[in-house]
């Protein structure tokens, strides 16, 4: 059987641009939007019974959308302008870009993590002296609180809005193929609507490690736990779901990779020690064969490759050739030294040649030569000695006639 009828568990998107509408038509099914559960907020009077200052805490624990919204409702009711300074710590990285709503994203300080709040250790124990505030509802699950105090940070949990399920009994909820989850809420709103429900070939899909633990207390199977490495959103998780689910028509194992659930995904059933066992006998019958195969393969060709070739000539005639290339080398290695002597007597011959000693008088002549451009140097350096005293004339005729003209005057 394929899926043809999915419910998801949550409101339908507000614009046609969202990846949900791409789904129908890829794959020919019927997405149906029911949220289980709905949100109300807290008013400002209930929340000052809490006895909590908003102004004294400078780091932001978000953990959804919800969140991101009542936070900012509250403090805009009590008229609280949000510092520029605050520091946010999304759990997802899509409520990291939600803040975009309220606030401007370069100028703050945001961190976001991919699936929980334990990838945030690195920046949350550098802002160790700093207060913290845990933004939940009142159902809020014991993860964050648990993992907070187990590492000691200065944090106060505070409640913002209230989770209250939704009326379900007009929805066909058996009578669908599928069932989207996105939080432990959604499964709680489920059972609360259909006490008496009963899975059976219903599949059932969710998001996060804590709405996966709250389906497997419940006695569900999951068949399909999002984000996968390879699917970070629930959309592209189901895309490759429905597609190998409809093209082997049903017969597809789980997609789960959480490390709660174990390593594995494709043991059936959604129990974990199953899942543990089988793994732990394919890995090994895997890997032995594959280790035994490659030392059997290249031995085999290798010597196969040198019998073809030595197989039409004996042993004998084989060592013969071995030892005659040494004889020749050699022989080569005697006529070196040969060509040696050689060079050396056509090189003596030259030496005694009479043209060797015709050069050493013309390096004599040399200096003869330089003795006359010297004197050649030295009649052109007395030859500016005459102009000097011409100049000193010059200079000392005007001299001479300003002399006159004093007298004149006088």
């Amino acid at each position: 059987m394929k899926l043809k009828r999915i419910l998801i568990s949550q409101p339908k998107p507000e614009t046609d641009k969202s990846p949900w509408f791409e789904l129908p038509a890829k794959h020919k099914i019927t997405l149906d939007f029911k949220p289980f559960i709905h949100v109300e907020g807290v008013s400002a009077s209930e929340f000052r019974k809490q006895k909590i200052d908003i102004a004294h805490y400078t780091c932001i624990i978000l953990n959804s959308r919800n969140a991101v919204d009542h936070y900012f409702r509250i403090a805009n009711e009590l008229r609280f302008p949000v510092p520029e300074k605050t520091k946010y710590f999304c759990t997802t990285e899509a409520i990291a870009l939600y803040l975009q709503k309220y606030i401007q994203y370069r100028k703050r300080k945001i961190f976001f993590a991919q699936q929980s709040i334990e990838e945030l250790a690195e920046p949350i124990k550098k802002n160790r002296d700093e207060k913290f505030l845990f933004v939940c509802s009142d159902k809020a699950t014991d993860k964050t609180t648990t993992y907070l105090e187990s590492n000691k940070i200065n944090f106060t949990q505070a409640i913002f809005y209230k989770t209250v399920s939704s009326d379900m009994k007009s929805v066909d909820v058996p009578g669908y193929d599928m069932i989207v989850f996105f939080s432990p809420n959604g499964i709680q709103s489920l059972f609360e609507n259909y006490p008496d429900f009963k899975q059976g070939n219903i599949r059932i899909g969710v998001f996060g490690t804590t709405t996966y633990s709250a389906a497997t207390l419940r006695g569900l199977r999951v068949d399909l736990a999002a984000p996968l490495p390879n699917a970070p959103s629930m959309t592209m998780a189901l895309d490759m779901y429905i597609k190998e689910y409809n093209a082997k028509n049903g017969e597809v194992q789980p997609m789960v990779n959480f490390p709660s659930a174990s390593t594995s995904v494709s043991v059936s059933g959604g129990t974990v020690k199953p899942n543990v066992e089988k793994t732990g006998a394919s890995v090994p019958a895997k890997t032995k064969p594959a280790v035994k195969e490659k030392p059997v393969k290249t031995v085999a060709v290798k010597p196969s490759k040198e019998t073809k070739k030595t197989a039409p000539k004996s042993k004998p005639a084989a060592k013969k050739p071995a030892v005659k290339p040494a004889k020749k080398v050699a022989k080569p290695v005697a006529k070196k030294p040969a060509a040696k002597k050689t060079a050396a007597k056509k090189a003596t011959p030259a030496k005694k040649s009479a043209p060797a000693k015709k050069a050493a008088p013309k390096k004599k002549a040399a200096p003869k030569k330089a003795t006359a451009s010297k004197k050649k140097v030295a009649a052109k350096k007395a030859a500016p000695k005459k102009a000097t005293p011409a100049k000193k004339k010059a200079v000392a005729k005007p001299v001479a006639k300003k002399k006159t003209v004093a007298k004149k005057k006088r």
